[in-house]
């Protein structure tokens, strides 16, 4: 069984853990499979809104494919979880990510 195959299972084990959906996000990374990075982060924001590494993760891919609008739009709504949540950690990088490609 291969990491992909690996984290496919676990999440058949627990689908209600974010981290799961993130780690196979990660991977679809790794194996430079773009469309299901994205479809994984996309589910992530829809089921796990909450789950703030997606907010930076995903904000930092876009940017790093010259889509700033929807970047700006997912750091902006994770920094807004990050107030709410009082996670300055991340805030922080949310805010350097931002000014960085601004």
């Amino acid at each position: 069984m291969n990491r992909k195959e690996f984290i496919e299972n676990e999440i058949k084990l627990e689908p209600q853990n974010p981290m799961n959906y993130y780690l196979l996000a990660l991977e679809y990374r790794k194996l430079a499979n773009h469309i299901e990075f994205e479809n994984t982060l996309e589910l992530l924001l829809d089921r796990f809104n909450n789950y703030l590494p997606t907010y930076y993760m995903y904000a930092e891919y876009l940017y790093s494919n010259n889509q700033n609008e929807k970047a700006d739009k997912i750091a902006i709504k994770g920094i807004e979880l990050t107030l709410i949540t009082k996670n300055t950690k991340m805030l922080n990088e949310l805010k350097q990510l931002i000014e960085i490609n601004s």
